[in-house]
């Protein structure tokens, strides 16, 4: 409930891992299992929560922006892109991947807010 621990997924694995598994696996290929598996169930869905506010805000900022409404887009849509990647693969976990997101992401929040609020 707990998890093991970040980045502890490798070692963690080997006490499920049985023989008739049969495979040395080092990452789960799923970015959410992963996750759930080394922070816990309530610490991943704090994690998942905040990325997805942010994107929710990235699109309401679609709509409330009246000029340079494309940034809040482009932050919505690679968070999509990212979230759906996720399922299937690891691509979180490579540094230039979630940097470019982390910045793609922050300028598009930044720019989700109106000026004239």
């Amino acid at each position: 409930m707990l998890g093991f621990g970040y980045d502890s997924y490798e070692n963690s694995f080997r006490l499920y891992n049985t023989r008739e598994i049969g495979i040395y696996y080092d990452k789960a290929h799923n970015t959410y299992l992963e996750n759930i598996f080394e922070l816990g169930f309530p610490a991943a869905l704090a994690l998942f929560l905040s990325i997805f506010l942010i994107a929710q805000k990235c699109l309401t900022g679609v709509w409330d922006r009246q000029r340079n409404w494309i940034y809040p887009a482009i932050g919505f849509s690679s968070s999509v892109l990212v979230a759906a990647h996720a399922i299937v693969d690891f691509s979180l976990q490579i540094p230039a991947v979630a940097v470019t997101y982390a910045a793609i992401l922050g300028a598009g929040f930044a720019q989700s807010f109106s000026s004239r609020k």
